[in-house]
C-alpha cells in the first residue's frame, strides 16, 4: 500500500490552502457579476483546482506520477501544436513518427535512463525527423514544416521534461518535503508569475512590453510579477528547495535568483507561444482548459523556465562541491 511521505502531504495541504485563498480572493472580485467575463473567471478558477488536484496526484505516486503527468501533457501540447501547424502540411505519417517519438522518450525516462535521454533525444529528433520526411518525399513546405515539428517537441517534449530531470542531479540535497519539492517549486513559481503578471498588468500596466506579439504584456506587469516571484521564491525556498542549505546569505541570494529567473524565463516561454498564435492568426490554442484556453496555454511559460531553472540547480550543485 502507498503512504505518501508527511511532509509531501503537508506541502500540497499548503497548495490547496493558497488556492483556496487566492479563490475566495477571486469569487469576491466578481461577486455580483453574470457577465460574460465573469463567467470565464469561474471557470478558469474551477480549472485551477482541477489542474492542482491532477498535480497532486502525480506528485504523491512520485516519480511514475510525475513522468506520466509530463507525457499526458507533452502529447496534449503536441497535438494541439500540429493543429496549428497544419494536420494536412504535416501528415499522417510524420505524426505517427511524433507521437511514438513521445511515447519512446517518456519510456526511457521510466525504465531510468533519464542521463542518457537527455542527451540523445535532441539529436534523435533532428535525425528521426528529418530524415524520415525526405525518405517519404514529403518535400513540399519541407524545411517550414519539418523545421516547426521539430520545434514542437523539443518545446513540449524535452524543455518540459527538464523538470523531471531535476530528481536525476546526482548528489542533489534533499528539501523538507523531499525531491519532488523541486518541481512543486518551479511549478508554484512559474504559475505564480503568470498571475501576477496578468493582475498586476491589468492593474498597473502602461508600457507595453511586446506590442506586437502580445499588446497585453506591460512593463509594469513584467517587473510586477519578477519582484512578487522572487519573494516567494526566498519564502518557500526552506521547504521545496535546499538551496536555503547553503552557507551564509548565499543561499538567499540564489533562492532569489531562481525565483528571478523562473519569472523572466517564463515570461519569454509565453510570449513565445504568442508569436506562434500570432503566426496563425487565433487568440488560444484550444479549449480544453476552461476558462484559460489550450495546454499549450497553461504549459508555455514552464517550456522555458523548466530547462532554466533545471541548469540554474545544477550549476549551484557543482559549484557547492567545488568551494566545499
Amino acid at each position: 500500500m502507498f503512504i505518501p511521505s508527511q511532509h509531501m502531504t503537508w506541502a500540497i495541504a499548503c497548495l490547496f490552502g493558497l488556492l483556496g485563498i487566492g479563490s475566495c480572493f477571486r469569487l469576491w472580485t466578481i461577486r455580483g457579476r453574470i457577465d460574460a467575463k465573469s463567467q470565464s473567471h469561474l471557470n478558469s478558477l474551477r480549472s485551477w483546482w482541477a489542474l492542482a488536484i491532477v498535480l497532486s496526484a502525480a506528485m504523491l505516486l512520485e516519480n511514475v506520477g510525475v513522468i506520466a503527468l509530463l507525457a499526458v501533457v507533452g502529447a496534449l501540447s503536441l497535438r494541439e501544436f500540429l493543429r496549428i501547424v497544419g494536420w494536412k502540411r504535416v501528415g499522417t505519417a510524420t505524426t505517427c513518427v511524433v507521437f511514438g517519438l513521445t511515447a519512446i522518450y517518456y519510456l526511457s525516462l521510466l525504465l531510468g535512463y533519464a542521463e542518457q535521454t537527455q542527451v540523445i533525444a535532441p539529436i534523435a529528433f533532428v535525425l528521426v525527423l528529418g530524415a524520415f520526411r525526405a525518405w517519404l518525399g514529403l518535400v513540399e513546405d519541407f524545411i517550414a514544416v519539418t523545421a516547426a515539428t521539430i520545434w514542437g517537441m523539443l518545446l513540449f517534449v524535452y524543455c518540459l521534461s527538464h523538470a523531471y530531470f531535476l530528481l536525476a542531479l546526482p548528489g542533489l540535497p534533499e528539501p523538507w518535503v523531499g525531491n519532488l519539492g523541486w518541481i512543486l517549486y518551479l511549478v508554484l513559481l512559474t504559475e505564480t508569475n503568470d498571475i501576477a503578471q496578468a493582475l498586476i498588468g491589468r492593474q498597473l500596466g502602461r508600457t507595453k512590453i511586446a506590442p506586437v506579439t502580445s499588446p497585453n504584456k506591460s512593463l509594469e506587469g513584467f517587473v510586477g510579477g519578477i519582484l512578487v516571484t522572487t519573494v516567494l521564491a526566498v519564502l518557500l525556498a526552506p521547504w521545496l528547495t535546499s538551496l536555503l542549505q547553503i552557507d551564509g546569505w548565499t543561499g538567499l541570494f540564489l533562492a532569489a535568483c531562481s525565483g528571478a529567473l523562473i519569472a523572466i524565463f517564463g515570461f519569454l516561454g509565453d510570449i513565445n507561444k504568442s508569436g506562434m498564435k500570432r503566426d496563425v492568426g487565433i487568440k488560444d490554442s484550444g479549449t480544453l482548459i476552461p476558462g484559460q484556453g489550450g495546454m499549450m496555454d497553461r504549459v508555455d511559460s514552464l517550456t522555458f523556465s523548466a530547462p532554466v531553472f533545471y541548469y540554474f540547480v545544477k550549476a549551484v550543485l557543482l559549484m557547492n562541491r567545488h568551494v566545499n
